[in-house]
């Protein structure tokens, strides 16, 4: 039914998201108490997206082409759309819900998830520059 190829994308993307999880609400954890739930959230979403991007460029999607610049910059597009998903998420759940912040900033990570892996597949990191 499922390309075995597909499957251990899809495993491979799933562990890289637990790992920049991991790094992002830590990061919001750790940082929260000093500069507040925002900024927090701010700040530790850029070492989470490098991670992000080099794990999945290279490991999951194992992409060798040698336009990165436009990789980066479809990247980013991606990840402006993403990250509004993530925010709005992490805005509800911080004002409605008694949620701690990095709870709420793991579970936004996770809103956005689907999006982000049928953008890098079909375009950013597909086997064909300019998408399949």
């Amino acid at each position: 039914m499922f390309k075995p190829e597909l499957v251990q994308r899809v495993i491979r993307f799933g562990l890289v998201g637990g790992v920049v999880m991991g790094v992002f609400t830590g990061l919001n954890w750790l940082l929260a108490p000093m500069l507040g739930e925002d900024p927090a959230f701010l700040v530790a979403y850029v070492p989470a997206v490098a991670l992000h991007f080099c794990l999945n460029k290279w490991w999951t999607f194992g992409c060798t082409r040698q336009d990165s610049g436009r990789q980066l910059g479809e990247y980013f597009a991606m990840v402006l759309v993403t990250f509004l998903i993530q925010a709005a998420v992490f805005k509800l759940l911080t004002h409605f819900t008694e949620l701690p912040s990095w709870i709420a900033a793991g579970v936004a990570n996770v809103a956005q998830m689907a999006v982000t892996f049928v953008a890098m597949q079909r375009r950013i990191f597909s086997g064909q520059a300019g998408g399949a």
